[in-house]
Protein backbone atom coordinates (compact mmCIF):
# COMPACT_ATOMS: atom_id res chain seq x y z
CA UNK A 1 0.00 0.00 0.00
CA UNK A 2 1.46 3.34 -1.06
CA UNK A 3 1.11 6.82 0.48
CA UNK A 4 -1.23 5.22 3.01
CA UNK A 5 -3.34 7.72 4.96
CA UNK A 6 -2.15 6.29 8.28
CA UNK A 7 -0.49 8.59 10.82
CA UNK A 8 -0.81 10.01 14.31
CA UNK A 9 -2.28 13.48 14.76
CA UNK A 10 0.44 15.96 13.67
CA UNK A 11 1.67 18.51 16.18
CA UNK A 12 0.20 21.45 14.19
CA UNK A 13 -3.33 20.48 15.22
CA UNK A 14 -2.96 18.74 18.60
CA UNK A 15 -4.59 21.70 20.36
CA UNK A 16 -7.59 21.96 18.04
CA UNK A 17 -10.90 21.44 19.91
CA UNK A 18 -11.97 18.56 17.63
CA UNK A 19 -8.72 16.71 18.32
CA UNK A 20 -8.76 17.41 22.05
CA UNK A 21 -12.40 16.34 22.37
CA UNK A 22 -11.74 12.95 20.79
CA UNK A 23 -8.56 12.43 22.83
CA UNK A 24 -10.29 13.27 26.13
CA UNK A 25 -13.19 10.95 25.30
CA UNK A 26 -10.73 8.11 24.74
CA UNK A 27 -8.51 8.98 27.70
CA UNK A 28 -5.42 9.55 25.55
CA UNK A 29 -3.00 12.35 24.74
CA UNK A 30 -4.00 14.09 21.53
CA UNK A 31 -0.63 13.41 19.90
CA UNK A 32 -1.05 9.68 20.59
CA UNK A 33 -4.29 9.34 18.63
CA UNK A 34 -4.74 8.38 14.99
CA UNK A 35 -5.55 11.12 12.49
CA UNK A 36 -9.06 10.47 11.17
CA UNK A 37 -10.87 12.90 8.89
CA UNK A 38 -14.27 11.69 10.12
CA UNK A 39 -13.32 13.03 13.58
CA UNK A 40 -10.84 15.77 12.74
CA UNK A 41 -12.27 17.32 9.57
CA UNK A 42 -12.32 20.90 10.87
CA UNK A 43 -8.85 20.55 12.36
CA UNK A 44 -7.40 19.20 9.12
CA UNK A 45 -8.59 21.95 6.78
CA UNK A 46 -5.25 23.78 6.75
CA UNK A 47 -2.98 20.73 6.79
CA UNK A 48 -0.72 20.15 3.81
CA UNK A 49 -2.16 17.42 1.54
CA UNK A 50 -5.28 17.32 3.72
CA UNK A 51 -7.26 15.54 1.00
CA UNK A 52 -4.86 12.57 1.14
CA UNK A 53 -4.67 12.22 4.92
CA UNK A 54 -6.69 10.82 7.80
CA UNK A 55 -8.17 7.71 6.21
CA UNK A 56 -7.00 4.73 8.31
CA UNK A 57 -10.24 2.98 7.33
CA UNK A 58 -8.81 2.45 3.83
CA UNK A 59 -5.83 0.60 5.28
CA UNK A 60 -8.11 -1.37 7.61
CA UNK A 61 -10.37 -2.59 4.81
CA UNK A 62 -7.42 -3.44 2.55
CA UNK A 63 -5.65 -5.40 5.30
CA UNK A 64 -8.78 -7.41 6.09
CA UNK A 65 -9.14 -8.27 2.43
CA UNK A 66 -5.52 -9.03 1.59
CA UNK A 67 -4.77 -11.14 4.64
CA UNK A 68 -7.67 -13.49 3.92
CA UNK A 69 -6.55 -14.26 0.35
CA UNK A 70 -5.46 -17.77 -0.58
CA UNK A 71 -1.88 -18.58 0.42
CA UNK A 72 -0.91 -19.11 -3.23
CA UNK A 73 -1.49 -15.49 -4.19
CA UNK A 74 -0.64 -13.80 -0.90
CA UNK A 75 2.89 -12.43 -1.14
CA UNK A 76 4.86 -10.05 1.05
CA UNK A 77 2.91 -7.10 2.37
CA UNK A 78 4.20 -3.65 3.26
CA UNK A 79 2.46 -0.39 4.14
CA UNK A 80 4.17 2.76 2.92
CA UNK A 81 2.68 5.70 4.82
CA UNK A 82 2.10 9.25 3.67
CA UNK A 83 5.02 10.40 5.86
CA UNK A 84 7.39 7.83 4.36
CA UNK A 85 7.39 5.01 6.89
CA UNK A 86 7.66 1.41 5.66
CA UNK A 87 5.68 -1.04 7.79
CA UNK A 88 6.24 -4.78 7.44
CA UNK A 89 3.11 -6.92 7.87
CA UNK A 90 3.44 -10.62 8.67
CA UNK A 91 1.32 -12.88 6.46
CA UNK A 92 -0.16 -14.48 9.56
CA UNK A 93 -1.35 -11.14 10.91
CA UNK A 94 -5.09 -11.10 11.57
CA UNK A 95 -6.22 -7.49 12.03
CA UNK A 96 -9.26 -6.93 14.23
CA UNK A 97 -12.48 -6.62 12.26
CA UNK A 98 -13.74 -4.02 14.69
CA UNK A 99 -12.56 -0.62 13.45
CA UNK A 100 -12.12 0.93 16.91
CA UNK A 101 -9.87 -1.95 17.96
CA UNK A 102 -7.90 -1.55 14.74
CA UNK A 103 -7.38 2.16 15.51
CA UNK A 104 -6.00 1.29 18.94
CA UNK A 105 -3.67 -1.27 17.39
CA UNK A 106 -2.33 1.20 14.82
CA UNK A 107 -1.77 3.81 17.52
CA UNK A 108 0.26 1.25 19.45
CA UNK A 109 2.25 0.39 16.32
CA UNK A 110 3.08 4.02 15.51
CA UNK A 111 4.08 4.73 19.11
CA UNK A 112 5.93 1.51 19.98
CA UNK A 113 7.32 0.63 16.55
CA UNK A 114 5.97 -2.90 16.40
CA UNK A 115 3.11 -5.24 17.32
CA UNK A 116 3.25 -6.80 19.79
CA UNK A 117 5.76 -4.49 21.53
CA UNK A 118 7.39 -7.54 23.14
CA UNK A 119 7.55 -11.20 22.25
CA UNK A 120 9.15 -13.56 19.76
CA UNK A 121 6.66 -13.18 16.89
CA UNK A 122 6.40 -9.73 15.29
CA UNK A 123 3.16 -9.22 13.36
CA UNK A 124 3.73 -5.63 12.25
CA UNK A 125 6.86 -3.51 12.46
CA UNK A 126 8.06 -0.09 11.34
CA UNK A 127 11.29 -0.74 9.46
CA UNK A 128 14.28 1.52 8.82
CA UNK A 129 13.74 1.26 5.07
CA UNK A 130 12.76 3.97 2.64
CA UNK A 131 10.55 3.12 -0.34
CA UNK A 132 13.55 3.22 -2.69
CA UNK A 133 15.38 0.72 -0.47
CA UNK A 134 12.37 -1.59 -0.42
CA UNK A 135 11.87 -1.46 -4.18
CA UNK A 136 15.50 -2.51 -4.72
CA UNK A 137 14.83 -5.77 -2.89
CA UNK A 138 12.49 -6.73 -5.73
CA UNK A 139 12.98 -6.85 -9.48
CA UNK A 140 10.67 -3.86 -9.91
CA UNK A 141 7.94 -1.77 -8.28
CA UNK A 142 4.86 -1.63 -10.48
CA UNK A 143 2.29 0.91 -9.32
CA UNK A 144 -1.37 0.42 -10.19
CA UNK A 145 -2.80 3.80 -11.09
CA UNK A 146 -5.78 5.15 -13.02
CA UNK A 147 -3.34 7.14 -15.19
CA UNK A 148 -1.12 4.16 -15.99
CA UNK A 149 -0.83 2.08 -19.15
CA UNK A 150 -3.95 -0.10 -19.55
CA UNK A 151 -3.48 -3.84 -18.99
CA UNK A 152 -5.66 -6.83 -18.19
CA UNK A 153 -5.47 -7.88 -14.51
CA UNK A 154 -4.51 -11.38 -15.66
CA UNK A 155 -1.38 -9.92 -17.26
CA UNK A 156 -0.16 -8.92 -13.80
CA UNK A 157 -0.46 -12.51 -12.62
CA UNK A 158 2.12 -13.61 -15.17
CA UNK A 159 4.64 -11.56 -13.20
CA UNK A 160 3.92 -13.28 -9.89
CA UNK A 161 7.03 -15.45 -10.08
CA UNK A 162 9.35 -12.62 -11.12
CA UNK A 163 9.78 -11.10 -7.65
CA UNK A 164 7.74 -8.02 -8.60
CA UNK A 165 6.40 -5.64 -5.96
CA UNK A 166 2.93 -4.30 -6.81
CA UNK A 167 1.83 -1.00 -5.31
CA UNK A 168 -1.65 0.40 -4.85
CA UNK A 169 -2.54 3.79 -3.38
CA UNK A 170 -4.18 3.75 0.05
CA UNK A 171 -5.52 7.29 0.14
CA UNK A 172 -8.82 8.86 -0.91
CA UNK A 173 -7.85 11.76 -3.18
CA UNK A 174 -4.86 13.30 -4.88
CA UNK A 175 -1.80 12.01 -6.68
CA UNK A 176 1.09 9.77 -5.69
CA UNK A 177 3.98 11.46 -3.90
CA UNK A 178 7.27 12.23 -5.63
CA UNK A 179 8.82 9.44 -3.54
CA UNK A 180 6.48 6.90 -5.14
CA UNK A 181 6.96 8.30 -8.63
CA UNK A 182 10.74 8.18 -8.31
CA UNK A 183 10.73 4.63 -6.92
CA UNK A 184 8.31 3.08 -9.42
CA UNK A 185 9.48 1.12 -12.46
CA UNK A 186 6.14 1.43 -14.23
CA UNK A 187 2.55 2.62 -13.80
CA UNK A 188 -0.23 0.31 -14.98
CA UNK A 189 -4.03 0.55 -14.95
CA UNK A 190 -6.48 -2.36 -14.77
CA UNK A 191 -9.68 -0.38 -15.38
CA UNK A 192 -11.01 2.60 -17.29
CA UNK A 193 -12.76 3.62 -14.07
CA UNK A 194 -11.29 4.98 -10.85
CA UNK A 195 -11.07 2.08 -8.39
CA UNK A 196 -10.81 2.13 -4.62
CA UNK A 197 -7.93 0.32 -2.93
CA UNK A 198 -9.94 -2.74 -1.96
CA UNK A 199 -11.41 -2.99 -5.47
CA UNK A 200 -7.93 -3.17 -6.98
CA UNK A 201 -6.91 -5.91 -4.54
CA UNK A 202 -10.13 -7.80 -5.31
CA UNK A 203 -9.77 -7.65 -9.09
CA UNK A 204 -6.12 -8.66 -9.13
CA UNK A 205 -6.62 -11.49 -6.62
CA UNK A 206 -9.59 -12.91 -8.55
CA UNK A 207 -7.61 -12.76 -11.80
CA UNK A 208 -4.62 -14.47 -10.21
CA UNK A 209 -6.75 -17.18 -8.63
CA UNK A 210 -8.10 -18.00 -12.08
CA UNK A 211 -4.61 -17.82 -13.58
CA UNK A 212 -3.17 -20.29 -11.07
CA UNK A 213 -6.07 -22.72 -11.44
Amino acid sequence: MLDSALELVPREIVSHPAVVKNAVRRGKKAENTLLDISLHYKAMKNLENANKRGRPDIVHFALLLFLTLEEEIRGDLFIHTIDGKIIFVDRQMRPPKNYNRFVGLMEQLLLEGKIPPKGDRTLMEITNLKLKDLSRKYSSLIVLSESGRKVNPADLCKLMHENVLFGVGAFAHGDFSSEVKESASDFLSISKNVLETHQVICRVSIACSGFLS
